[in-house]
């Protein structure tokens, strides 16, 4: 039979769709700009999809489940109105000067070390390495910002086992497990959780730009069971990180580093206290909080590494967090300035002596 020279052939039909599918989301797209929904998805507590609540500033992770976007400045709700810049290393901060000079340090940790709410030259990373040069002017001393908002201790040891070494840092300082004793995102430990292969996180990690796709997804998630409240003093409920796992991941973590030639430093994580801020008042989450910072000094002294009672410092100030009652995690530009100090008299004369 012969062929039927007026039925468009296979190609020009597919490309006729593959048009037809780009003009649907470019006019989808100017459409939902110009009605502007509301596309914000309160989802923190569900660690696989961080990048859910603000894709203009995470992106998803095959290994560490998010990270930052690299080579953004953003603000953002997530940030409190600031304006951060995040460099092409995917940390806040300038870029990361190669090969280094003088000696470096690694501030490893979450949204306390990336310094939420504060601007980047009242972080106290920033405040440490002003301090440092003011008393050791010969070691020319650099302190990179690796704090990313929700990291746990299994996420901080992923992170400095596949590519903070790669900096080559003199000392490491360790303050993470604020987000360990969060509760787990469909019941699912950090350790336990099962992500995408690359290639599908990185079609998601390109669709999420799209509003298009945010708007699907968020209608999707809002009839989801697995995006259930959840409660910071809850201490029943199964963790990101267990106290087992937050030790463990711990002594990994100062393992890891002197392997590598590396002095770890642990800082234990503080948090605005009950007879500073709440009057004595009984709280299930700062017993819960100070169960991990125990473990923390039990993990020091097992593996006789040095560490800063940072809670200790922060329990003589009375001003160091600005609301306390609705966040006693995240300290203000006093707080920041006052962990520098203290980090300051412990790590100088260990830099002095290297």
């Amino acid at each position: 039979m012969p062929a039927n020279h007026d039925s468009p052939s296979l190609t020009v039909r597919l490309v006729g769709a593959l048009l037809s599918i780009i003009i649907f989301l470019v006019l989808a797209e100017l459409v939902l700009a110009i009605i502007q929904p509301n596309l914000y998805h309160r989802n923190q507590f569900f660690p696989q999809n961080r990048d859910i609540d603000f894709p203009e500033v995470y992106q998803r992770d095959a290994q560490l489940m998010w990270r930052f976007r690299p080579s953004i400045t953003t603000t953002s709700r997530l940030f409190s109105d600031l304006n951060y810049t995040i460099n092409s290393s995917g940390m806040r901060g300038p870029e990361i000067t190669e090969p280094r000079r003088g000696y470096r340090i690694v501030a490893l940790g979450n949204s306390c070390t990336f310094g939420w709410g504060v601007a980047f030259e009242d972080t106290w990373a920033r405040q440490l390495e002003i301090m440092l040069n003011e008393q050791l002017p010969d070691r020319g001393v650099e302190v990179i910002n690796a704090g990313v908002p929700g990291y746990s201790s299994h996420q901080g040891k992923q992170y400095l086992k596949g590519e903070l070494f790669s900096l080559e840092p003199d000392m490491v300082l360790v303050m993470l497990g604020f987000n360990d004793h969060y509760p787990a995102g469909r019941g699912k430990t950090d350790s336990e959780q099962k992500l995408d292969n690359a290639l599908l996180i990185g079609a998601q990690n390109m669709l999420a730009r799209l509003r298009l796709y945010r708007l699907i997804r968020k209608a999707f998630l809002s009839v989801s069971k697995d995006d259930a409240p959840a409660r910071l003093d809850d201490l029943q409920s199964v963790k990101r990180v267990s106290l087992a796992e937050y030790f463990a991941n711990l002594r990994e973590i100062i393992r890891l580093c002197r392997e590598n030639g590396v002095q770890p430093v642990l800082l234990l994580p503080p948090v605005a206290s009950l007879e500073n801020y709440f009057d004595g008042a009984i709280s299930s989450f700062h017993r819960l909080h100070e169960l991990y910072q125990n473990e923390m000094v039990r993990a020091s002294q097992y593996e006789t590494a040095a560490l800063v009672d940072l809670q200790q410092k922060f329990d003589d100030h009375h001003t160091l967090f600005d609301n306390a009652t609705n966040d006693p995690i995240h300290f203000n530009r006093e707080g920041h300035r006052v962990a520098a100090r203290a980090i300051a008299e412990t790590v100088a004369p260990l830099i002095a002596t290297q």
